[in-house]
């Protein structure tokens, strides 16, 4: 039995990954700091090592490297490309997206997830998840649309607009008012959890939601944390998807569009709670947000504070 969780969920994740790959799963055992997941084609056996350390989890692949499937599953644990299962794109074939180069059995069909007011002081957190295939892709991209801190809020309300006509159906997207989100921080805190778990909380749930509307295989996000923080957040759905975790994943098209939805949504109820409070509440956490976070003391009292802000930013003392 393995009793480390990161190392469970990490196995199973693996293991979908392999079976989606036409690979067979021959044995799982527990070894020193990990688990061994032992994997074949029929042909060959290849053995998976999985690990936990003070750096989180880490994989090693044992086998010859003149060995296919050795090669096939570097590739699919590691990153590591293979010719024979995942070629370069040449001339006149599509290009695979961000994040998915050398993924096996890629079948351009993925989901895209991010997150806005993370640095706003005011407002909530909101996460998002698009799904595309090559066709919305494309679309999506002829628009011109990208990462939303490449936009301005203009451009983020008017691209939202066509991401949601194009995507029709296929995203998801959470809101965390202020009030929900502080109340959500201290029940992390209070179990020795921080922000990045919560914002890998957040993007579990948007994935799976997503997944109840349309079946996905691939999915891609933003690396914002250590990679098994996302992973063991992930639901029944979501533990079936290959995953994809890597820094600046706006560059891929689906994560850029989530971007723009969450920013979206994000600047709605911020202008949703400067009508409720008659005063403007500006973006990130500068000193014009301490300025207006204590017009708002003044006003209201401390007490409403978490109607409106996240209480665990050190704005809050210099308020």
């Amino acid at each position: 039995m393995i009793e480390n969780q990161l190392v469970k969920a990490k196995v199973d994740l693996l293991s979908v990954q392999f079976r989606n790959m036409g690979l067979t799963v021959k044995e799982i055992r527990p070894i020193d700091y990990g688990a061994q997941i032992r994997v074949t084609d029929e042909t060959a056996v290849v053995t998976v090592n999985v690990y936990h350390g003070k750096k989180g989890i880490s994989l090693t692949v044992g086998g010859s490297s003149g060995q296919p499937l050795t090669a096939r599953v570097r590739s699919a644990v590691l990153g590591q490309p293979e010719s024979a299962a995942c070629p370069l794109p040449v001339p006149g074939q599509t290009a695979r997206p961000t994040g998915f180069e050398t993924v096996p059995d890629f079948d351009f069909r993925w989901i895209g997830s991010d997150e806005s007011g993370k640095g706003d002081f005011f407002g909530p957190l909101v996460v998002a998840a698009v799904m595309v295939d090559e066709t919305t892709a494309a679309q999506l991209t002829e628009c011109g649309i990208k990462d939303c801190k490449l936009l301005s809020d203009d451009k983020v309300r008017a691209f939202a607009v066509r991401i949601r006509a194009i995507c029709r159906e296929r995203f998801v997207e959470l809101e965390l008012a202020p009030e929900r989100y502080n109340a959500l921080y201290q029940e992390f805190q209070a179990v020795g959890k921080n922000l990045n778990q919560l914002l890998a909380w957040g993007h579990a749930r948007v994935l799976e939601e997503l997944l109840g509307k349309v079946p996905c295989r691939f999915a891609i996000a933003d690396q914002f944390a250590a990679e098994h923080q996302l992973i063991t957040q992930l639901m029944e759905k979501g533990r079936q998807v290959t995953l994809v975790q890597i820094p600046r994943a706006e560059r891929n098209i689906a994560v850029a569009a989530a971007s723009v939805l969450a920013r979206d949504r994000f600047l709605a109820c911020l202008a949703a709670l400067e009508e409720q409070f008659d005063m403007k509440f500006p973006k990130g956490a500068s000193s014009l947000v301490v300025t207006a976070g204590r017009q708002f003391a003044d006003r209201y009292d401390r007490a409403s504070l978490p109607e409106v802000c996240k209480l665990h930013f050190r704005t809050v003392s210099q308020i």
